[in-house]
Parts: C-alpha cells; structure tokens; sequence
C-alpha cells in the first residue's frame, strides 16, 4: 500500500510540473503580385476533366473539372494580434486539388513559414500539412461577371529549431476572385487583400 501511494504522489507531482500553454492569434495571409500568376512559383500541372480542353493556366473549356497537381505559392504572413515574432513571416505553400466545372472542391496541401526574426536561421521555421475545401459563394455586392471563391483551411504542424517543441493549429478563410487564385491587386479590386484570414493557436508544453 506504501509503494502504491508513492507512486501515486509521483505520478501528481509530474502532472503537477507539466503543464500545456495555448496561445491564441489572428493574423494576415497577403498573397504578393509576383507575376502575371500572382504569387504561384511553380505552376505544376493541371488536366482538365470530363472532355475539357487547357487554355490557360487553370483554366478549362468545357468538361467536368479540373486536376491540379505539384503547385507552389509564396505569401506572406503578418498583421499578428498580438504581436509575435514566432508568426510574421514567409509563407511557401504547395497545393493539391480536384475541382469541379465551377473551380471548386478540396484541397490539400503542405506548408513552412520562416519568421522574419528568424531569417539568418535556416533551422528554425514551421511545416506542416493543410486540408481544405474551396466553395464558390454568391456575392450580388460585386461587379457584373465578378465571381467569388471561398477556401477554408485546417492547418496542423509542428516547430523546428529554435521553435522545437512547439505546435501550431489553425483555420484559415481565402476570398478569391478568379478560377485561378491569384492577388486582388492583379484583378484592379479595391480594396487590396489581405487574401486570407488565420486563427492561429500556438500549442506549448512546458
């Protein structure tokens, strides 16, 4: 009975020390006007489904939809409240999607952030993986022909480096209005961005 109860003291006193903190944010995802493709890097390959036919970049004539495969973006990402060096930063993003003839459906996807505070660190930066599904939402405040597309993501990953033993969870809300999503500023809409919108928990155990 004595050895029982001591290990029962042992076990409440490491509860006791350890202990999870959840750290709570929102922050701006700005999608950069690198190109004439906006903030894509790296095209990668889409088919066009059903009988479709390319002709151009996500884009299809007819058909059922559209595949896209091996595409990577840059963002980035800032505006955090509160204010914290861990978040602003560089977004890379890769995607992968099945989408219907209206350029909607589920995505899914991998994704690192490198902080600006931590720059001149190679070994310090997040990744992890998204999943999503992007909607095309009636919008009668916009311009004749102006279509609206509304992507929510649930993001997981995990801190390296310096962010070693840190996770980060969160949902993020894309407005976009093309077929191929691309920066508000290359489609002469007013406001600008910010393109997305992330509710952001930092996961620490102490």
């Amino acid at each position: 009975m004595k050895i029982l109860l001591t290990i029962l003291i042992s076990l409440f006193a490491l509860s006791a020390q350890a202990q999870t903190t959840f750290e709570h944010f929102t922050a701006h995802d700005e999608w950069p006007a690198l190109s004439e493709f906006g903030n894509i890097i790296v095209p990668g390959d889409f088919y066009c489904t059903g009988g479709g036919e390319p002709i151009d970049l996500f884009a299809c004539a007819g058909g059922k939809g559209i595949h896209i495969r091996g595409t990577q973006m840059i963002s980035q990402l800032g505006n955090s409240y509160p204010a914290d060096p861990r978040i602003d930063g560089i977004v890379w993003f890769d995607i992968a999607a099945n989408w219907d003839s209206d350029y909607a459906g589920p995505v899914i996807g991998n994704w690192s952030i490198d902080p600006f505070a931590y720059l001149e660190d190679p070994t310090t930066y997040w990744e992890g993986t998204y999943v999503g599904k992007r909607e095309i939402v009636p919008d009668p405040t916009l311009p004749y022909g102006v279509q609206k597309w509304v992507t929510t993501l649930k993001l997981e990953g995990y801190g390296m480096g310096a962010l070693d033993g840190q996770q980060m969870k969160a949902t993020e809300v894309i407005t976009t209005f093309s077929q191929l999503p691309m920066p508000w500023e290359l489609l002469g809409l007013d406001p600008a961005g910010p393109e997305g919108v992330a509710e952001i928990t930092i996961i620490t155990e102490d």
